[in-house]
């Protein structure tokens, strides 16, 4: 069994395609199937069932496929540790963020570790919280910060950042004039609601759960800018972060304070507990923790 063999494999049970996977490794399509054949003669057990173009892992390949997985990282490990030596950060860090975190976190601690380590390559994703976690466990991302509520094994949480939620008016309706509001003041007005993926969605719906209400949903969207739109069109009102008031924004809204003090979202930054963290992931981190500092 060598190393490269378990890459091809795990290749393979992401794409579920050996012509993708074939390309994703840099090698041909013939090698690539020939050294799986090779993996699977040397285990005793087949790995994949091929369904046509499509292939899906068998149950000896689901198993095989967390110890290759665990083998390729310990390997990493090892590469990054020796190669890193000293000096200052440097390589490629990929980092995932929320779309509810990314226009409001990423731009200054950025900018600001393009300043101090200028050697440090940082590839940025942003999507959903699940699909993030995903990239974290299977080793596609170093970091990823976010809301998380402990559901995921092998995951290392470190709180950064507690914030209000508040409710977004349009500037003329008539609870932009009240500073604190409580359920009852909206809970006839339309909402517009962050998918039900993201955890400010959820929390929305676990208020009006709470007080026996229910919400009145006009629209479900995944961006806060499409959130802070709609509202400004008189759509409905929202449920937005502390840290989106920040943003210049072309829309006439304001933020009012909830008077819930379950209205909150704690913030994480998240790695994998077995994976090593580079001087790279490190000094990001550290850049992230001062710019949380400096807002506090």
């Amino acid at each position: 069994m060598e190393m490269h063999q378990l890459r091809y494999f795990i290749a393979v049970a992401e794409e579920e395609n050996f012509t993708r996977a074939a390309e994703k490794c840099f090698v041909s399509q013939p090698s690539l199937s020939a050294q799986i054949i090779k993996l699977e003669s040397e285990l005793g057990a087949k790995l994949f069932n091929r369904l046509g173009r499509r292939v899906e892992l068998t149950s000896a390949g689901t198993f095989f496929e967390k110890r290759a997985r665990s083998i390729l990282m310990e390997a990493e490990n090892a590469q990054r540790e020796i190669s890193e030596g000293e000096g200052e950060p440097r390589g490629r860090l990929r980092v995932g963020v929320t779309p509810t975190v990314g226009p409001y976190l990423l731009p200054p601690v950025l900018a600001s570790c393009r300043e101090r380590y200028p050697e440090l390559e940082i590839r940025v994703e942003e999507s959903q919280r699940r699909l993030l976690m995903d990239s974290l466990v299977d080793g596609r991302l170093d970091v990823v910060i976010s809301s998380y509520s402990g559901e995921v094994a092998n995951v290392e949480a470190e709180p950064i950042l507690q914030e209000s939620l508040n409710l977004v008016v349009p500037r003329n309706h008539a609870l932009a004039n009240k500073q604190e509001i409580s359920i009852q003041d909206f809970k006839d007005e339309p909402l517009i609601l962050l998918g039900e993926s993201l955890v400010l969605g959820e929390k929305v719906l676990e208020l009006f759960g709470r007080n026996n209400f229910e919400p009145k949903i006009a629209a479900v969207c995944s961006q806060v800018s499409t959130a802070k739109a709609l509202v400004h069109s008189g759509v409905g009102l929202s449920i937005l972060p502390e840290m989106a008031r920040e943003t210049v924004s072309p829309y006439n809204v304001v933020f009012r304070t909830l008077i819930s003090s379950r209205m909150t979202r704690l913030l994480f930054a998240l790695t994998h507990e077995r994976r090593y963290v580079t001087s790279g992931a490190q000094a990001f981190l550290k850049t992230v923790r001062e710019f949380v500092d400096e807002r506090s």
